[in-house]
């Protein structure tokens, strides 16, 4: 083998002097290229936290109750039992109010004044985002409640199949 690479180095160097000057010219740059590759800008690493954020806020409530409900009507399907559930939500339940700009310096809420009281008029109601739906029961170790199990999750909470995970449990 080393018979061949003498014999390939000498038809380089004797024969083909620009072709040698070319691959070592393109092996420079290469080099080159590679020590300036790590002279650019840094991209700063997460910051790291040694203590755990675990607030218990509006949108981890949210979820609880999301997943609370979805688990009885999930347990509520024949031969489903056992059933845990998680959902995950990219944001809270929002709601708009109606508003009136009759100052001309910005809006106001519009209150409502009746007898029982006054109440703010509401325009709108955004639902929580789901982001994903974990589903953990016995029973998914047979096909078609399995099926059932992510269809129900889908159709309930409007998300696409590839948000929902329905595992067995032992």
């Amino acid at each position: 083998m080393s018979n061949n690479f003498q014999e390939w180095w000498k038809k380089i160097s004797a024969q083909d002097r620009p072709q040698l000057y070319r691959l070592i010219g393109i092996g420079l740059l290469g080099v080159l290229l590679l020590g300036f590759g790590s002279f650019g800008p840094s991209v700063p690493s997460p910051p790291h936290s040694s203590v755990p954020v675990t607030s218990k806020g509006p949108l981890m409530a949210q979820e609880q109750e999301v997943s609370s409900q979805l688990r009885q009507i999930l347990e509520a399907i024949p031969q489903v039992h056992q059933v845990s559930v998680a959902v995950t939500l990219s944001r809270s339940m929002t709601s708009q109010y109606a508003s009136s700009n009759a100052s001309g310096q910005g809006s106001s809420p519009v209150v409502l004044t009746t007898n029982s009281g006054e109440t703010v008029v509401p325009l709108d109601e955004i639902g929580p985002a789901v982001e994903g739906v974990v589903v953990v029961s016995p029973s998914a170790h047979n096909p078609l409640i399995r099926a059932e199990l992510a269809q129900a999750v889908e159709t309930l909470l409007q998300v696409q199949p590839y948000q929902v995970l329905i595992l067995p449990s032992t």
